[in-house]
């Protein structure tokens, strides 16, 4: 909740830092022309503007969630920010103006100005495209209310009126003393798997509660795991501080996390995401770019069809993503349906030579590097495979609270390739359960090489 909070004022932040110097380096070299960026009147003038933008900020501090409907509580607030950075441009100007002259002074109230205006049409042009986008994008998390408190209302309304958080309001579902608990449960199951609930949020009283309504939370908690959903409690009474490391906010509203991992933290996500996006970009500019054509053209004279094999896959939060590989095997209409076993027919020769070195993988560093996957994560299973797993081995959608991964911690344990055997992807689903509950920065780097350097990682390949 606060990692999407944080992130969101951060991209805003900067993005409104990056369009205000946009404009003055314009309007600078264009009015001033300056001989070089190390003049003095460039050096002030740059510290100028961006210090009267920072202190506006302090001042009016930049709010990511609203309580209130619609563009015009954005509108005044960012009203009332571009006026006091307004006022500490013309308290600038003075100086400015004494030691430069009037031309650089004039240059940063019109840099000043035109940003504001180009802001507040930016905003008003995103916030209306977000809303239409997110309306119908695959990465929006439905979201259920259990019962009722007056915290609970708050939630409803934010997650209502703020859909940059990527929830999607589904409904709220409330039980009563007379009501048949059993039927309940049963009732909440067929609204789950019906409407694709991805989060839940339940009124308690305190986070100690056993029960609320209905739901004992114990059975609740395991339920959730079972289908794959997030779940949250939202306490009248604020959670002791001994519990500090379960709690999340959103907005000002305290809640509780009983399913926290480590991948939850804001600053474990952003190590990783950099770390994904760092290597998988060198590794595309650097490797793929040559060996891409390469691969491409023996995949291409080795038999007819496309280069790339693009599936369906299940990501993170149950999301279908386009998951892309080398195509080893020959065109064929099971391909999305049937895995891959030992001696397939349908594999090539150039085929099976690239999946028992995992070449075959490497198009993934594509997906990495738009956000679809992570270096290291459970492997992403076909959309079939998904619905069937599911079914059979408990918890198994658990692996899902995370991104999919090219390698890990399953597979250089040697769980990897064709499931035979029922006990086997049970063991993969145990593997995967240990690395997203005590997932490290530093393990990553160690699965990475038992990958590249350990005989395990190659086992059941091909």
């Amino acid at each position: 909740m606060k990692t999407r909070e944080n992130e969101l004022l951060f991209i805003s932040v900067l993005v409104d830092l990056g369009l205000l110097n946009g404009i003055f380096l314009l309007l600078f070299f264009v009015g001033y022309q300056p001989a070089s960026l190390g003049e003095p009147a460039f050096i002030i003038t740059f510290l100028a503007l961006n210090l009267a933008r920072i202190a506006s900020y302090i001042v009016v501090r930049k709010q990511i969630i609203y309580h209130k409907k619609g563009f015009r509580p954005r509108f005044y607030r960012m009203l009332r920010r571009s006026a006091v950075f307004l006022v500490f441009v013309a308290i600038l100007q003075f100086p400015l103006h004494n030691s430069l002259g009037n031309n650089p002074a004039v240059i940063v109230a019109l840099a000043a100005l035109t940003f504001i205006i180009l802001k507040l049409l930016f905003n008003y042009a995103f916030f209306k495209l977000v809303k239409r986008r997110l309306k119908y994008s695959s990465r929006m998390r439905n979201v259920l209310l259990l019962g009722d408190n007056e915290m609970m209302r708050d939630v409803k309304t934010i997650i209502k009126y703020n859909p940059q958080l990527n929830f999607k309001y589904e409904g709220t579902y409330v039980t009563n003393d007379t009501m048949d608990c059993a039927l309940a449960y049963q009732e909440l199951e067929q609204k789950v798997l019906r409407e694709g609930i991805r989060v839940m949020f339940i009124a308690v009283d305190t986070v100690n509660d056993a029960k609320s309504g209905c739901w004992t939370l114990e059975t609740l908690l395991r339920n959730c795991n079972r289908w794959g959903v997030r779940l949250f409690y939202v306490p009248a009474v604020k959670p002791d501080p001994r519990e500090a490391l379960k709690t999340d906010t959103i907005s000002n509203i305290t809640i509780y996390n009983p399913q926290r991992i480590p991948l939850d933290i804001a600053e474990n996500q952003i190590k990783k995401r950099l770390f994904d996006i760092v290597v998988s970009g060198l590794f595309l500019l650097l490797v793929m770019s040559w060996l891409f054509p390469l691969i491409a053209l023996i995949v291409k004279l080795s038999s007819r069809g496309p280069v790339l094999f693009v599936q369906p896959r299940t990501g993170i939060n149950n999301r279908t993503f386009q998951c892309y590989k080398f195509r080893s095997m020959r065109v064929n209409s099971d391909a999305h349906k049937v895995q891959a076993t030992k001696n397939d027919p349908r594999i090539t020769a150039i085929g099976r030579l690239m999946r028992r070195t995992n070449i075959d993988e490497l198009p993934q560093f594509i997906n990495v590097f738009w956000g679809d996957m992570s270096i290291v994560g459970p492997r992403p299973h076909m959309l079939a495979h998904t619905e069937l797993f599911a079914r059979e081995v408990d918890n198994y959608l658990v692996r899902h609270y995370v991104k999919p991964g090219i390698t890990g911690w399953a597979q250089v344990n040697g769980y990897r390739g064709e499931t035979k055997e029922h006990w086997q992807i049970e063991k993969r689903v145990q593997y995967d359960h240990e690395y997203i509950r005590n997932w490290t920065f530093d393990w990553d780097f160690v699965i990475v090489w038992k990958t590249i350097f350990c005989l395990k990682a190659f086992k059941n390949a091909g």
